[in-house]
């Protein structure tokens, strides 16, 4: 593909993988989608070099300010609390962890967003839900549509609103919610019940594990689900493609 095609770059979740490494290459807008640390033991990454890693991509954000780093429920379990996710956790060097977070917190966020061709698309983690976003209408003041939108759902993270209820995990990930954060959502229940609105903002996020290829879920849901180790990028006229070989995700 022609770099001047490519309009942002999308990684999903890292997980002390290096995958992401493919970025070095252009020189575009970046999301990075979270979950950084708390490598799978059967993938052989050990926690101290998932630690270097975020390191390493922490000073890429710094010096490249077209780069954007959401938060995932990993991420929130250092930055807030064990309370938010506890699995996998790196104890042993939890306190640096904590502490690295905290020195960059600027640089973190949980949502990004951005209009191509006339289509809005909304970037976080594991995705906000219908159902989530019904469910705390004390919170979420603005119209389901309007709360899409990245300036408002950092404004409320960043006052401190958000942080009883981004623990929440649904039932299909151990929980005991009807309905996930924007960090814990499952797309599972995106699909089969009612946590989904159609509307006409696309949204894209990491979180669900996929062991083929990125997936688009059902038309009416506008929800793509890119969690495959694999960077993508969204092209001048708003399609999700592989980034390695600019085939297009349908």
């Amino acid at each position: 593909m022609k770099q001047t095609d490519i309009l942002l770059i999308i990684v999903p979740d890292v997980h002390g993988r290096t995958f992401w490494n493919e970025i070095f290459n252009y020189d575009c807008e970046t999301v990075f989608l979270g979950d950084y640390l708390d490598p799978y033991p059967s993938e052989n990454i050990y926690p101290w070099d998932a630690m270097y890693n975020l390191t390493q991509i922490v000073a890429y954000a710094k010096a490249h300010p077209n780069v954007h780093l959401l938060l995932g429920n990993h991420d929130l379990c250092y930055s807030m609390g064990r309370h938010i996710c506890n699995c996998r956790c790196d104890f042993e060097n939890y306190d640096t962890l904590r502490q690295l977070f905290r020195d960059n917190d600027a640089l973190f966020q949980l949502a990004h967003d951005c209009e191509v061709n006339g289509k809005r698309f909304f970037f976080s983690h594991a995705g906000l839900s219908f159902g989530w976003y019904n469910q705390h209408r004390d919170i979420f003041t603005l119209p389901y549509e309007e709360t899409l939108r990245a300036s408002y759902v950092n404004e409320l993270y960043r006052s401190g609103k958000l942080n009883k209820i981004l623990s929440e995990i649904h039932y299909m990930r151990g929980g005991t919610h009807p309905f996930g954060s924007i960090v814990w959502s499952d797309i599972r229940e995106q699909i089969e019940g009612d946590g989904q609105n159609p509307t006409d903002i696309i949204q894209i996020v990491g979180h669900t594990q996929l062991v083929t290829a990125p997936l688009n879920l059902a038309e009416e849901y506008r929800l793509y689900a890119v969690d495959n180790r694999k960077c993508l990028y969204l092209d001048t006229l708003g399609k999700l493609r592989l980034l390695s070989t600019g085939e297009e995700i349908t």
